[in-house]
């Protein structure tokens, strides 16, 4: 396992045992660190702490028309920005971690979200 895989694994745990507490934003924050950010459907932010270090890590979700349908469809797309102070250190997309894996994370950040939790309760 890579040291992307690793910190992708952690912050699903993290997010799975509630230890990550998840804020939906608006979807043109962070418009400045954000490749394509006219993409952007919706983003969820949380800290993680690490070695003594608050990160930020934003869960981006992009949806485009797909190239390789005809542009008939719209292909979607979730990213991990992991931030310091201001400035984006890693980005985890499909390229480093399994596309259904970033699925995954994001479908359980959608329901352990914020607002999520003011709509559904818990």
């Amino acid at each position: 396992m890579n040291k992307y895989e690793q910190l992708f694994s952690e912050l699903l745990l993290l997010t799975k045992n509630d230890d990550l507490r998840w804020k939906q934003l608006k979807k043109h924050q962070n418009a400045e660190l954000i490749f394509n950010p006219q993409l952007v459907w919706r983003q969820y932010s949380s800290e993680l702490e690490r070695g003594g270090n608050i990160f930020t890590v934003i869960l981006v979700e992009k949806k485009c028309e797909d190239p390789e349908m005809d542009f008939a469809y719209e292909k979607y797309i979730p990213e991990l920005l992991i931030i310091d102070d201001g400035e984006l250190i890693a980005t985890l997309n499909d390229s480093v971690i399994e596309k259904r894996d970033m699925i995954n994370l994001a479908s359980l950040v959608e329901t352990k979200s914020d607002k999520a939790r003011k709509l559904f309760g818990n």
